[in-house]
């Protein structure tokens, strides 16, 4: 979170990919720079962050949550007092940032945030600027975790009608999986098995290690293209962690360094050459330099690495996750009685399309090993899938218990209610009347006694604003 509030100054944008940049003039896409020049290509390093793809996208898809939750207030689907969105959007920003981070840090890459270098933390900064500055990742079993988490201590607390705030947080999150996904797709992360190159839609992505670095090939070894800490005082003991893990194996770049790691990407890639015309042709093998009988070339020129064709999964899933299940939710909605239910739904129907589409996902590169070049973690699933069928357990434990306990959505309150002035009572009770006790109500005698009393209250108050008024 400490990441969010940090905004534009992200300690590690290499991380992820940005949309808008300042360096000297307007940098769009790390492609282009509009400066007083015009337009040109910007081949520098740099600057100041002014919007990446995640912020951007998890921006969009919190505004999802205060759209659906006003356009079902209004509606009256949803009674909720106006204020209500606006307490589900904190709480759900705060159960997926936590929640994701999270369940990322210490189920997919724990040896990043807690190991030794020279993957490693070199001291307790390092350790914290990892965790809360761009380093980390983001898995969305965490984020359902820590929504549901919110959701609980928010009922403890108030006792709000939860499981249609739910419902309406479901559907929220299913249109958030669309941008989320987008941003795995424009951040080339998170991208597919290998595809037929006849595919028409069949992508290459850039080679990343499981610890997120750029791989890249130089004198046919593979490299971690690995950036120094941008704290000075950080710098030397980074840099003999890795020589000492690793000697001879370390290349200082300058602000880079590239650190020798042969099983850094255990599967099929290219490497993308620029050939002489400018045109980035991919090859299997770097191209020899050219022959001279008197002089001697070193080919010192580092390839990045780029997949083989590879299914965009990102957009599978963006389409399964996201569209599809959106559709689905919406057109529940309008079927059932019982809150409760569409939230069940979600957590049902959500996993299933995540367990479907791992078949065309490349599993995590962090599982890799001699043997397991695919990545798989149990009886030959991701752990994406393993985790996928841990939710739909839960989803479907949902759906049974408000099916026969949910509340009937009609039957619903406006929450909080709505609070009204006391009526006024007086301490009297009515008299047995008859002629010879009319007009004489037996308690109007202390009626009429704290009346002169609450007179006199009156009177000192009027002559404590007034002082300068004399009784008359």
């Amino acid at each position: 979170m400490l990441g969010v509030l940090t905004h534009p100054r992200l300690a590690y944008d290499w991380f992820t990919t940005t949309l808008l940049r300042w360096d000297g003039g307007l940098v769009i896409y790390d492609q282009w720079l509009i400066g007083a020049n015009g337009v040109g290509a910007w081949s520098g390093q740099g600057g100041t962050v002014l919007l990446d793809v995640y912020y951007s996208c998890y921006l969009i898809a919190f505004l999802g949550v205060l759209y659906f939750f006003g356009r079902f207030r209004k509606q009256g689907w949803l009674k909720v007092q106006p204020h209500v969105p606006y307490d589900a959007l904190l709480l759900a920003m705060i159960g997926v940032l936590v929640g994701a981070k999270t369940a990322y840090i210490f189920i997919y890459n724990p040896d990043f945030y807690f190991g030794p270098p020279p993957y490693g933390p070199v001291d307790t900064k390092d350790q914290l600027e990892r965790i809360f500055l761009n380093w980390s990742g983001m898995a969305s079993h965490g984020a359902a975790t820590g929504i549901v988490l919110m959701a609980l201590f928010w009922w403890l607390k108030s006792r709000p009608p939860i499981a249609q705030i739910g419902d309406v947080g479901c559907i929220s999150g299913a249109f958030g999986a669309i941008w989320i996904r987008l941003a795995n797709f424009l951040n080339g992360e998170l991208y597919g098995r290998a595809a037929s190159p006849d595919l028409p839609w069949a992508m290459r992505f850039p080679v990343r290690s499981g610890k997120s670095f750029q791989v890249v090939q130089h004198q046919g070894q593979l490299y971690e293209r690995m950036f120094k800490p941008e704290d000075p005082a950080q710098v030397e003991a980074w840099l003999k962690a890795l020589t000492d893990a690793n000697p001879g194996g370390v290349i200082d770049r300058g602000s880079y360094v590239l650190y020798h790691n042969p099983q850094a990407y255990l599967q099929g890639y290219e490497l993308a050459v620029r050939n002489a015309d400018g045109v980035i042709e991919y090859v299997a093998t770097p191209p020899r330099p050219p022959a001279s009988e008197r002089t001697l070339f070193f080919d010192l020129t580092e390839y990045p690495l780029v997949t083989t064709p590879r299914h965009p999964s990102q957009l599978y899933q963006l389409l399964l996750e996201g569209v599809l299940l959106l559709a689905f939710l919406l057109w529940f909605r309008r079927r059932v009685k019982r809150a409760g239910m569409v939230a069940g739904a979600f957590f049902t129907g959500y996993p299933l399309a995540r367990f479907i589409g791992e078949f065309w996902r490349q599993p995590d590169v962090q599982f890799q090993a001699q043997g397991n070049e695919l990545g798989t973690v149990f009886l030959g699933l991701s752990m994406g899938q393993v985790l996928s069928l841990l939710m739909a357990c839960f989803g479907l434990g949902v759906l049974f218990w408000f099916s026969r306990k949910g509340k009937v959505i009609a039957d619903q309150t406006m929450w909080p209610p709505d609070k009204k002035p006391a009526p006024l009572t007086v301490p009297f009770e009515t008299g047995t009347g008859g002629s010879s006790a009319a007009g004489d109500i037996q308690g109007i005698t202390e009626v009429r006694a704290a009346l002169a009393e609450k007179e006199k209250e009156w009177d000192k108050a009027e002559q404590a604003r007034n002082p300068e008024k004399k009784e008359g």
